[in-house]
């Protein structure tokens, strides 16, 4: 039987609404904002990766070469109370071929001996100190240029014999030869 209007008895169908095209869409934009998100990032990291890793090259500053011995002057004080030791050291000194320039009572210098030499003339300090075992370098800019000093430290014992002061020459002239550079790599941030 049907009614009027209706068509027939049967109950109405819910008409099925469509969710495919809601949902494949909503996936899309989905996607697009993921691939957007990881495309930004590659993008940025590849700007960092594409770049090659930067090599650091540190080339080792070589000391000093110790000067020729008769190109030294030197000006020798004795910080010890032992009397007349700073005669005796400039008379050996004098031997082994340097100038003395003076000689003379100083501050007490209760440890080690000390060479002191104006900027710039750390070569002539290496060679004198050369001659002192356990001798302290040290550059001072009141230092007269030209001249090096020797304080006699209570520490003082004896010059370096003749193998000392070679084998105290060959390590100055190892130090003094140039080193190859040392480098290595590091990533840039």
């Amino acid at each position: 039987m049907t009614i009027l209007g209706r068509g027939d008895l049967a109950p109405r169908r819910r008409q099925r609404r469509r969710k495919a095209p809601y949902v494949v869409a909503l996936l899309v934009l989905a996607l697009a904002g993921a691939g957007g998100w990881y495309g930004w990032r590659a993008w940025r990291g590849d700007k960092q990766a594409a770049q090659p890793p930067q090599v650091v090259c540190t080339t080792p500053t070589p000391s000093a070469s110790p000067a020729a011995i008769k190109t030294v002057k030197v000006t020798v004080l004795n910080g010890t109370t032992i009397a007349g030791l700073a005669h005796t050291v400039a008379g050996q000194l004098t031997l082994r071929g340097f100038a003395i320039v003076k000689v003379g009572n100083g501050k007490a210098i209760n440890g080690p001996s000390r060479v002191t030499y104006a900027p710039g003339e750390a070569a002539l300090a290496l060679a004198v100190a050369e001659q002192v075992p356990g001798a302290t370098v040290y550059e001072l800019s009141s230092q007269q240029p030209g001249v090096v000093q020797l304080g006699i430290g209570a520490g003082f014992h004896r010059l370096a014999t003749p193998k000392e002061v070679s084998a105290a020459r060959a390590r100055d002239l190892a130090a003094a030869a140039p080193s190859p550079a040392v480098c290595s790599t590091a990533s840039p941030h």
